[in-house]
């Protein structure tokens, strides 16, 4: 794995606030369409240049600038592409929800961003390589929206606003269709199943809310007025195991791994003993295979799941895995024995239960959650024992999530037990805000408030494998076919998947420790 921040004036030396990438974009000269959305009021789009060009002309930038959008008149807090299409889904604290999509004819004039925060292009113009234009602009309030989701047919959003509320869309007709008023503060987060069938929503009120789609999936046959959704779960809080001390603060715990890494530094896969793994007595949503985990009785006492308001982050962005068995939260906050920073993991059939895994040990609090969106051939070959904690049935796959925090980001590996497989630190001045992989799993970008985007190279060690997620006949959208997408980077295989030589400067820093915890 291979990181480096991209010294390009991204959004003219202000903050950036997310990222996504197109995964239906094709080129002939390969590479990865992305868009950047930022503090100076711009939606920007740009290219990640294969490792080919790269190599050929190492003197030339890895990203080049394609188009600059400039509809918004306020920050803009999120950017995400449609899982079908190109179309392009902008907003930010002027409330509008702006969709955009690419234009056929090119080559209008206009200014271009620096290429280096040392100098600038000349002031006589740049062609930009791609034209866009909004197609749609969806207004329902004037509060600021904090986090985008498409349906995986492309015919949907839900967007997530500090009004209090999160709201349902027909992007195609352009119209509220519910707005979903059942949180208490801020809605800094959400994320659409890839199956279509439930919608999470994470706020500052220090809880996470699972919605299960009702209504048709045609928008042609859903009439204003009709509720789309409606309340699945809510999650606030979960037993203290028998052991757990119950504590107020939401401190730091500086033992967890070290703030301020200079670099990147590769975390071994070793799985965890008995002490390092709790599981509450109760059966049936933990895999099978971890049978070396040992049982922890449950308490009266409970504690709550999430940091409440007073948390420093406009964002709290939950992902589901591209098969939907898993939905990652942000913000986490496990207190059994100390406060430590978390993402909590649920299962796709216990999304009434409490979470079924703690990723806990971040130094700061968690900001966003990302899955790859590719499963992986299965590693072969390896000395390192592997025990499922993910509750993955199909040994013969693995998926990848990351999970970033203030700080620093966390790579997991559904095969390799539950310990983060990679860690990326000190990358950034400021709090990290977003991140987004490639199609293929082979790069990851992450975004930062101080203005600056990190990209990260990562050698997967196995081939990258489409899901296929059926659709709506009629929607004339398919999550599926990886051939018809760019061509798949080289992907070198190391010669064994435990830490290299560069986790050596490591020793005395623990590993991100992931936990089993109790269901109710």
């Amino acid at each position: 794995m291979r990181v480096k921040t991209v010294q390009i004036n991204w959004h003219d030396k202000l903050p950036i606030f997310s990222v996504d990438f197109d995964h239906n974009y094709v080129n002939s000269n390969g590479g990865w369409r992305f868009a950047t959305g930022g503090g100076d009021n711009n939606v920007r789009l740009w290219r990640l240049r294969t490792p080919e060009e790269r190599e050929l002309e190492p003197q030339q930038p890895a990203v080049e600038f394609l188009a600059s959008l400039n509809r918004h008149t306020a920050p803009v807090n999120v950017v995400r592409f449609s899982p079908c299409s190109s179309k392009l889904a902008s907003a930010g604290d002027d409330g509008v929800i702006i969709i955009w999509r690419q234009q056929a004819d090119t080559g209008v004039a206009s200014r271009a961003p620096p290429t280096t925060m040392e100098g600038a292009l000349e002031d006589d113009g740049f062609v930009e390589p791609e034209v866009w234009r909004p197609v749609a602009m969806l207004r329902g309030s004037l509060a600021d929206i904090c986090d985008l989701a498409w349906s995986p047919d492309g015919s949907f959003l839900v967007s997530a606003s500090v009004d209090n509320t999160a709201r349902i869309w027909d992007a195609r007709e352009a119209r509220c269709l519910q707005v979903l008023a059942d949180h208490s503060h801020y809605v800094q987060g959400v994320v659409w199943d890839p199956l279509g069938e439930f919608i999470a929503t994470q706020s500052s009120d220090r809880s996470l809310r699972v919605y299960r789609w009702v209504a048709s999936r045609d928008p042609r046959e859903i009439k204003s007025g009709t509720e789309v959704v409606s309340l699945f779960a809510s999650h606030y809080s979960m037993p203290l195991p028998a052991s757990g001390k119950e504590e107020d603060g939401d401190g730091d715990e500086e033992d967890a791994l070290a703030d301020g890494m200079e670099g990147v530094e590769l975390q071994s896969a070793e799985v965890h003993d008995n002490e390092s793994m709790e599981v509450a007595a109760a059966t049936g949503v933990v895999s099978a295979t971890a049978e070396t985990v040992a049982a922890v009785p449950t308490t009266n006492r409970s504690q709550r799941l999430f940091h409440d308001d007073n948390l420093a982050s406009f964002f709290r962005r939950p992902s589901i895995s591209p098969d939907g068995r898993l939905l990652a939260a942000a913000a986490g906050v496990q207190k059994d024995r100390s406060a430590r920073n978390t993402s909590y993991i649920w299962a796709r059939d216990a999304l009434q239960a409490p979470p079924v895994l703690s990723l806990a040990g971040h130094a700061k609090p968690v900001v966003a959650t990302r899955w790859a969106p590719c499963r992986f051939a299965a590693i072969t070959n390896t000395d390192a024992p592997v025990v499922s904690v993910w509750l993955a049935d199909d040994i013969d796959t693995r998926m990848m999530l990351a999970v970033a925090s203030q700080s620093s980001v966390a790579i997991y590996d559904t095969s390799m037990g539950g310990g983060a497989i990679g860690l990326m630190s000190g990358l950034h001045y400021a709090a990290i805000t977003d991140l987004a992989w490639t199609r293929d799993g082979s790069h990851m970008i992450l975004t930062s408030i101080d203005g600056f985007a990190s990209i990260a190279s990562i050698d997967q060690p196995s081939a990258a494998i489409d899901i296929p997620i059926p659709l709506a006949a009629d929607s004339g959208c398919f999550a599926s076919g990886m051939a018809d997408h760019n061509p798949e980077v080289a992907i070198s295989t190391p010669t064994q998947h435990h830490a290299t030589s560069d986790s050596s400067n490591n020793k005395g820093k623990k590993r991100l420790a992931p936990m089993l915890i109790s269901q109710l």
